[in-house]
């Protein structure tokens, strides 16, 4: 019997479970609950690289077809560094399997990917390209920043694009949205946008916004929607609601992000009735936190808020155009993941509100820490919240993916779910690095002067001020203790999962969630299908067996055989090399 043949003749039955967080039928309880479905892998492990920055969205018209976006490092390396590229896969089964596909012209050097459905079904995914031109980037890519944009009109089977968008400026984190009524704008794709940093005019931010009325296939001249001199204008999801009134959101970050300003970021909002052309003067909605604690930055270098917005546009809701966001911060002293709402459509907003209910810190153990949320509405009503969490670990190194939800509009919150069914977890067998931050209350000759800061370039100078924030915040920490030597061996906590996640409601009523995950080393995506039952008569999973040999991949090698023992190694203990070995077995005889 021959390879072909031994996988042709063999049946594979999966058995699958009720999963866990569903209860029993036969103890029915009359409260909403949500029911967790099994993780499902969605990225490769043999190609494209660790995943970070992921985003997932349903057809409108059909809830089984999914498109999952992430950002990807270009090598198969355990971290998440090395030149900048996205990822595309999509499912036609409502997630059941993915397939990984490459988009037409697609290059390296893309980041910030995203993904959203028009009112027709096409689905639009865009990634922003900084250009060789930006200071730091790598040498990948065209040499001018843009931003691009792919659709597809028949559930991935051809892809149009990629468009290129007019970028009067680098620019940085793209948002998408489309108006879904059935008004003039019907169709209308926005893209909201932010320049990456003070590229052209020295401490001068501005935000854009582009549209397209042909399907993605040509854009509007960037509409300039603000500047400031202060500090980084981010662009956040743009919302259009169910007249058609666009409001686009942003925040702002100062530099360094240990500066103490990040402790109360603005969070504004624009509003147009004119599908985009005109805007009203900005609206102040709140402020946020710091994502990370300042004497902690080289722990959670990378980690900073992206507060993420959605409006409940269904005609079934009773909360028809409630606007809800989310963000994380970690003041004072406690890693927490908020929620507001606006019942005035953007009028006025509630007061931020805690959805995890972790029990607080251990003294003296290590910090707790939480991060990226992100926040769906489903066709009832119902809001879900998932986010990255390391409460289940001791050492705060590994985190698993929650979810909470809402039937009430954000009035309440049941009980966070754990989604992962298993931990994310740093490599074990990564070396540890060390640093020491001198916080002396003398000044050292080796700390740059107000002079020198002012002759570096951008980048030099951030990294620079970030160190100095970094040392006076240990030093306010622990004032009158004299001078503290602080030294980690493990900067496990560090390892990047993205500035955002993934979470898309889709026509059915069912949630998707899609995170980064290192379960298996590599960071790949998983995603899980997530459903909030208002009462037990909502059917639950049960437990049942089907074929799957059509839908099963085994991949093989490298192959290795003991020849004096007739066995595999003892390093070759898989399955894979066990299938390898009883093939051969079967072929030679």
């Amino acid at each position: 019997m021959g390879r072909r043949e031994f996988f042709a003749s063999t049946t594979l039955v999966l058995a699958v479970a009720v999963p866990h967080g569903a209860q029993d039928r036969s103890a029915p309880d009359a409260r909403p609950h949500i029911v967790i479905g099994p993780n499902l892998r969605v990225s490769s492990n043999t190609t494209s690289g660790s995943r970070n920055e992921c985003w997932i969205a349903a057809s409108a018209r059909n809830p089984n077809f999914l498109v999952a976006v992430s950002q990807a490092s270009s090598d198969n390396s355990p971290t998440t560094t090395g030149p900048r590229r996205c990822a595309t896969a999509i499912s036609r089964n409502a997630g059941e399997t993915w397939r990984e596909i490459t988009l037409p012209k697609q290059d390296d050097g893309a980041f910030d990917p995203m993904v959203t459905s028009g009112p027709d079904g096409r689905m639009y995914v865009l990634q922003g390209v900084l250009g060789r031109s930006v200071p730091g980037t790598s040498a990948g890519g065209p040499r001018e920043g843009t931003i691009r944009v792919w659709s597809t009109p028949d559930e991935g089977r051809h892809w149009r694009g990629p468009v290129e968008l007019k970028c009067p400026v680098a620019p940085d984190h793209p948002r998408m949205a489309v108006d879904m009524t059935d008004g003039p704008h019907r169709g209308r794709l926005y893209v909201a946008w932010n320049e990456v940093a003070d590229t052209v005019f020295r401490r001068k931010f501005h935000i854009f916004l582009n549209y397209s009325d042909d399907g993605g296939q040509t854009f509007s001249e960037p509409n300039l929607l603000g500047s400031d001199d202060q500090g980084k204008l981010v662009a956040t999801e743009p919302l259009v609601l169910s007249d058609g009134t666009l409001l686009v959101t942003y925040y702002q970050y100062f530099f360094p992000l240990s500066d103490q300003r990040n402790e109360h970021q603005p969070a504004y909002l624009l509003r147009s009735t004119d599908g985009g052309d005109t805007f009203e003067p900005p609206r102040k909605i709140g402020e946020l936190g710091a994502s990370a604690w300042r004497y902690l930055r080289r722990d959670f270098g990378r980690a900073f808020t992206l507060p993420i917005f959605t409006a409940d546009t269904s005609a079934a809701s009773r909360f028809r155009d409630r606007l809800y966001m989310v963000w994380d911060d970690a003041s004072p002293g406690r890693s927490t993941i908020w929620f507001a709402v606006s019942a005035d459509r953007g009028s006025t907003w509630s007061a931020p509100r805690a959805l995890n209910d972790n029990p607080p810190d251990k003294e003296g153990g290590p910090p707790d820490f939480r991060m990226t949320p992100v926040v769906a509405v489903n066709r009832d009503g119902a809001v879900g919240v998932a986010w990255y969490d390391r409460r289940d670990d001791p050492t705060r190194r590994c985190w698993k993916q929650y979810f909470t939800a809402s039937m009430d509009g954000g009035e309440t919150f049941l009980p966070n779910v754990v989604v992962s069914s298993a931990p994310s977890c740093p490599d074990k067998d990564a070396p540890p690095t060390v640093y020491v931050s001198n916080t002396s209350t003398e000044i050292e000759d080796t700390l740059p002067l107000p002079d020198d800061l002012d002759a570096m370039s951008d980048a030099e100078r951030r990294q620079a001020q970030d160190e100095l924030a970094i040392a006076a915040a240990i030093k306010e920490r622990t004032a009158g203790d004299g001078a503290v030597l602080r030294i980690a061996f493990d900067r496990g906590r560090s390892v990047w999962p993205g500035h955002y996640t993934g979470l898309t409601a889709a026509s059915d009523g069912a949630f998707h969630a899609l995170w980064a995950d290192r379960r298996n080393r590599l960071q790949q995506l998983f995603t899980a299908r997530v459903e909030v039952a208002a009462s037990p008569e909502t059917p639950r999973p049960t437990t049942s067996e089907a074929p799957v040999t059509g839908l099963v991949q085994v991949i093989a090698g490298p192959a290795k055989f003991d020849e004096a023992k007739a066995r595999p190694p003892s390093s070759c203990r898989s399955a894979t090399c066990r299938i390898v070995r009883s093939t051969r077995r079967s072929a030679s005889g």
